[in-house]
């Protein structure tokens, strides 16, 4: 009898978890996502959801439904098609009172488990599977990124870069600031080059505005090391910067700032390896003790310099910088700041020795036609001296500064 007992519950356990498969399997999956919106809000008709497509579906569905109301939805599985706004950016309104979405591919194959309703203007990516804030602004900010990851250190170069839109069809402006100093002031130019000279964390802001006056801006927290007692070599910036544009037929001279190292020997060892625009290495590499290579671009397009710095311990990093050859391409290096280039004081579109001698000049209290101020701090360290003519003398040399 007791046998007969044990036998019956198993079965009658066995038959609860079943139904419980199936009642969940008929809208959604088994396993949700981890990542879950907790905020309890409730879909109201107007508002706007959104689906960041980095997984490359073929098309984006949205199916929303009510738990507080019999479970109602915005129509059978796989529910409504999102309208593609471009880049990547699907849309969907609301018709309705919901709490729980989904977001699918048009079939089982491709979708989102069972997630909490985010509230109105909420983007989820479903790559990274989570929601944020999506900017609904007349002019929106798409991105603000930086080509290198946080931390840093020291030395190096950073490039933020900012890809905005606006409704208003007008010309939009850039403007960055390190905390909350303005270190380029408003231009076309979406670019900012940044070399810190201390270590700290730091807030890198972007201000856009368009001729419309809309504005905007985004933040970014960035963390600064000293790189002196690093054992891994630490790559700290190039001189043409990466993504320069270079002479065709002219040579090239590649002058790289490394850190780090220190260990062993605490030398550091460089190789560098030149593609042409077609892929093909168009020299022969080998492990030097020289921190500048020269060569000479043939055919214009795209190169690359791939360049290896190892320490004594053979711990080797690499960073691969891309230039553009062409004919007529500036020779002085494109740092935009405030009304023209970094180190352009006597204000005549490029950087050269002049420039150094203007700023030797003013130090000095001697006449001269004209002194841009706002451009001279040319090592980035905040203070206007004799330094930053050397380091002008320096990058017309093509040494490290």
């Amino acid at each position: 009898m007791k046998k007969t007992s044990k036998r019956m519950l198993g079965i009658f356990l066995s038959i609860l978890m079943l139904v419980g498969v199936i009642c969940v399997g008929g809208y959604s999956v088994l396993a949700a996502d981890t990542n879950l919106e907790d905020s309890e809000a409730t879909a109201a008709a107007g508002h706007m959801v959104y689906c960041k497509n980095d997984a490359n579906w073929s098309s984006v569905y949205c199916y929303v439904w009510d738990t507080n109301n019999g479970n109602k939805n915005n129509g059978s599985w796989p529910g409504a098609k999102m309208t593609d706004e471009g880049d990547g950016v699907w849309s969907y309104e609301l018709d309705g009172t919901y709490t729980m979405i989904i977001f699918n591919s048009g079939s089982d194959a491709n979708k989102t488990g069972d997630m909490t309703y985010p509230g109105n203007n909420k983007i989820y990516n479903n790559k990274t599977g989570s929601f944020s804030d999506y900017d609904t602004s007349p002019l929106r900010i798409k991105s603000f990124e930086a080509d290198s990851a946080s931390p840093q250190y020291t030395g190096c170069e950073i490039t933020f870069t900012t890809d905005a839109v606006t409704t208003s069809g007008t010309v939009i402006q850039y403007q960055y600031s390190v905390n909350n100093s303005v270190a380029q002031a408003y231009s076309a130019n979406a670019t900012f080059r940044w070399m810190p000279t201390a270590a700290g964390t730091y807030t890198i802001k972007v201000d856009v505005k368009d001729a419309s006056g809309n504005t905007n801006s985004k933040t970014m927290s960035y963390v600064i090391n000293d790189p002196s007692q690093e054992v891994k070599p630490v790559f700290k910036s190039a001189s043409p910067s990466n993504n320069s544009e270079i002479e065709l037929n002219s040579a090239v001279n590649v002058s790289v700032s490394a850190a780090g190292g220190n260990t062993g020997t605490k030398l550091l060892f460089y190789k560098y390896i030149v593609k042409d625009p077609n892929g093909t290495q168009v020299n022969t590499a080998y492990y030097t003790k020289n921190a500048n290579y020269s060569f000479t671009p043939a055919k214009a397009g795209e190169y690359t310099v791939e360049v290896y710095i190892q320490g004594s311990d053979n711990q080797t990093i690499n960073k691969t910088l891309t230039y553009t050859a062409k004919s007529g391409a500036a020779t002085s290096e494109s740092k935009p700041q405030p009304g023209g280039l970094l180190g352009d004081v006597n204000d005549d579109n490029r950087v050269d020795v002049s420039d150094a001698t203007y700023i030797q000049k003013h130090l000095a209290n001697i006449a001269i036609n004209k002194f841009v101020a706002e451009r001279a701090d040319f090592n980035n360290d905040g203070v206007l001296d004799v330094k930053d003519a050397t380091a002008i003398q320096k990058h017309c040399a093509g040494l490290p500064y």
